[in-house]
């Protein structure tokens, strides 16, 4: 079953892509981020560069979760999970435990490289204790960005944006209380500030960062409930 799951993965096709998306893209992140820091702060940021990976690997299990399932509803299993078992704890077991390898693959990679050039292990330490909870954060989105996207032309619309603005709303770079208010307030409405806070200062409030998943998760499961019998009644996606 995890085979085949996991060949599923176009980026688990060859080595180039399994380079490019371990690798490459998080280290050219971590690095843009970190220059980015030193030219107010004059100092390298560990916190900033480990954050950042974490941060990446959260934001791959969120895409490999999404992935997973449309790669699914390009097959049409998707019509046949949700005629017969729509919530099938197998079924959503499955694609939660592929997204975590794949994103704590990336952060442990990674991580490891950085300790090898100097990390700190304290910060080290904060960042695989937060690894879980920010992969499990990746999940739940992965799980809503598809669901509220499900039927639309773009299957990848919601997971492009928050994908896309996930280091931003984080607080990777600079601390969230700095932000202006209405930034603020948008990060406030994602899970990753918090952890990445703790990653970079060893204290935060993650009991907010569950609250605000678990709202994610509510919102999600409704979009799917409110989907399932169009889907069944149109027999085909939009896209």
């Amino acid at each position: 079953m995890f085979a085949t799951q996991f060949s599923g993965l176009s980026f688990l096709n060859n080595w180039r892509t399994k380079l490019t998306y371990f690798f490459i893209t998080p280290m050219i992140s971590l690095a843009l981020l970190v220059l980015i820091n030193m030219q107010y702060s004059n100092q390298f940021n560990w916190g900033v560069a480990l954050s950042s990976i974490a941060i990446s690997a959260a934001v791959l299990t969120l895409e490999t979760f999404c992935s997973a399932v449309i790669n699914d509803a390009n097959l049409r299993i998707d019509f046949e999970l949700i005629a017969k078992k729509p919530f099938s704890f197998r079924y959503w077991l499955t694609k939660c435990i592929v997204a975590l390898i794949i994103g704590s693959t990336l952060a442990l990679i990674n991580l490891f490289l950085l300790y090898l050039v100097g990390a700190p292990l304290v910060i080290i330490g904060r960042a695989l204790l937060m690894l879980p909870l920010l992969c499990l954060y990746g999940c739940a989105l992965g799980f809503v960005s598809w669901a509220i996207s499900w039927q639309m032309n773009d299957p990848y619309f919601l997971e492009n944006i928050i994908s896309s603005i996930a280091e931003l709303v984080s607080g990777v770079l600079v601390v969230i209380s700095a932000y202006p208010d209405w930034l603020k307030a948008i990060s406030f409405l994602f899970p990753f500030s918090e952890p990445v806070t703790y990653i970079k200062t060893g204290s935060a409030n993650l009991t907010y960062s569950v609250f605000i998943t678990f709202i994610w998760l509510i919102i999600g499961i409704l979009a799917y409930i409110f989907q399932i019998k169009p889907v069944l009644a149109k027999g085909k996606h939009h896209y």
